[in-house]
């Protein structure tokens, strides 16, 4: 399968670092499946098995394989703070996707536009007349981190 997304990995390179299978929830029955984590080494490798389960029907016996992104509390916690903003724009029919670390990439009117805060975020949509309906909600940006001497910051 690996072969096939990507030709130029020759077969004596290691494609999968590391697969962990997670503890399953005591709340679940034991018959139930159990979500996968596994750490890709090539980026290439990683982006075309993501795009091929999105494109693609997954052939027997992987049809029913999902895959997410595992994200850091921080970029949760920052693609929340622009929900009303995205929102907006999936009503609006205005095409966007996240950008790394933290960005939110708008493509409209053949520029892309890249939003790195709320404010920004809401400035932009101003200039185009898009109005967020209600007040945009204040969500922390940031999380509490413990340092090496366990002292928060």
């Amino acid at each position: 399968m690996f072969q096939t997304l990507a030709p130029e990995t020759q077969p004596d390179q290691l494609v999968v670092d590391r697969v962990h299978r997670l503890r399953r929830p005591q709340h679940l029955l034991p018959t139930a499946e159990r979500d996968v984590i596994a750490r890709i080494h090539f980026f290439h490798v990683k982006e075309q098995i993501v795009k091929a389960s999105r494109t693609a029907d997954m052939p027997d016996p992987y049809g029913h394989i999902k895959i997410f992104a595992d994200l850091s509390a921080e970029t949760l916690q920052y693609r929340k703070s622009l929900a009303q903003i995205t929102t907006t724009l999936r009503e609006k029919n205005i095409a966007y996707r996240w950008g790394y670390p933290a960005k939110l990439l708008i493509h409209r009117e053949g520029k892309m536009h890249v939003i790195t805060n709320a404010e920004k975020g809401l400035n932009q949509l101003k200039d185009w007349g898009i109005q967020i309906s209600g007040e945009l909600k204040q969500h922390p940006t940031t999380t509490t981190r413990v340092t090496r001497d366990w002292s928060t910051t």
